[in-house]
């Protein structure tokens, strides 16, 4: 049996470790690491000692592989690799502490909240050469990778435009507190997996973006929880991205993702990406289910196996020196979207991509 590599984790909350195992959609990367035949946790760090106790509690963690004090746990366990699972605005704190040790990174989305801080974190990155994964999930569905190699494969002729639409009830009281003072949550909590999924499809960047938000009376959130997008790639396609996190919808999908070509329109109706994928050939009105032979296409199955690739890629990339399917350069292309759309929503305005 190889060696598995020592992997420690910052960030003991919901992502990582399911609060309601029961009724969550995933499994969580403290019970996939437990599986993985690549990787060994030993140790979690967390300011929070409901989160520490949680994952004692469940036996994954003694008491002694657990802190308060990031930097306390990197100089004493020697890990390999940091999994970073905190909230978004400490990502960079973190990156920056593991960094000090020549750490491997596997970053949750976004990257980072700043996109000045990330390029100074990228300078870094790339002068240690340690390999640093983002988890931009939506990517590694089944359905992500059928998009892509849809679109690359020429199966949609030439890409004309993008219509996207999310629609999901998130007020939930019993989040915390956090949730509800971020700006614009709907943009980094969601729109990051769109919008990025849609450079990594087309294989093109974003030139342009124009774009209003809105809320309604009834949120909890201190921002606005709508946005209306338009953007505009350097090869030209249209990408129209509409969605809210206050919808009283209990009927409809969340999402809705239309993408026509000159041969052809790729539709798929789901609440997190899963399958079906429907192909309408131009002209026909019967569709082609892509993923009919997918089997496990349900939402808890299709994150964990976007997980399970997402460590595996990541280990793949330490052993074998190769570069992960979503490097810090490649996330830090999608923060940048994000920020030019926030600025676009707070101005009205167009703004350009560099």
């Amino acid at each position: 049996m190889r060696k598995k590599l020592r992997i420690v984790l910052s960030g003991i909350g919901n992502r990582a470790l399911p609060k309601k195992p029961e009724s969550s959609n995933w499994l969580g990367w403290v019970e996939l690491i437990r599986r993985s035949e690549d990787f060994q946790l030993v140790a979690a760090h967390d300011v929070s000692d409901l989160a520490i106790k949680r994952i004692i509690d469940r036996d994954y963690l003694r008491p002694e592989q657990t802190y308060k004090d990031l930097g306390r746990m990197l100089s004493e366990t020697k890990p390999d690799a940091l999994l970073v699972t905190n909230p978004p605005e400490l990502h960079a704190s973190a990156i920056r502490k593991a960094l000090e040790y020549n750490l491997h990174l596997l970053v949750e989305k976004p990257f980072v909240k700043d996109l000045k801080e990330g390029r100074k974190l990228l300078d870094l990155i790339e002068q240690k050469g340690v390999v640093t994964a983002v988890v931009q999930n939506w990517r590694f569905k089944d359905v992500g990778r059928m998009l892509h190699d849809a679109i690359q494969n020429g199966m949609l002729g030439r890409v004309g435009h993008v219509f996207f639409r999310y629609i999901r009830n998130r007020e939930n009281p019993t989040y915390p507190e956090y949730i509800f003072k971020e700006k614009l949550p709907l943009l980094y909590a969601m729109g990051i997996h769109h919008l990025d999924l849609f450079r990594y499809i087309l294989k093109d960047e974003y030139k342009s973006v124009k774009g209003c938000s809105f809320k309604p009376p009834w949120t909890l959130y201190k921002s606005d929880t709508g946005i209306n997008l338009f953007l505009k790639t350097k090869k030209g396609i249209s990408v129209i991205y509409s969605g809210t996190i206050s919808s009283t919808n209990k009927v409809l999908m969340q999402e809705s993702l239309i993408i026509e070509g000159d041969k052809g329109t790729l539709v798929n109706e789901g609440q997190w990406l899963e399958p079906p994928l429907w192909f309408y050939p131009g002209g026909c009105k019967d569709g082609i289910n892509l993923a009919e032979k997918i089997k496990n296409g349900s939402i808890p199955d299709q994150y964990n196996k976007s997980d399970e690739y997402i460590l595996k890629d990541f280990y793949q990339a330490i052993v074998n020196k190769k570069e992960p399917l979503c490097t810090a350069r490649d996330a830090l292309e999608s923060v940048a979207v994000l920020e030019a759309s926030r600025l676009a929503c707070e101005t009205e305005d167009t703004v350009y991509l560099n």
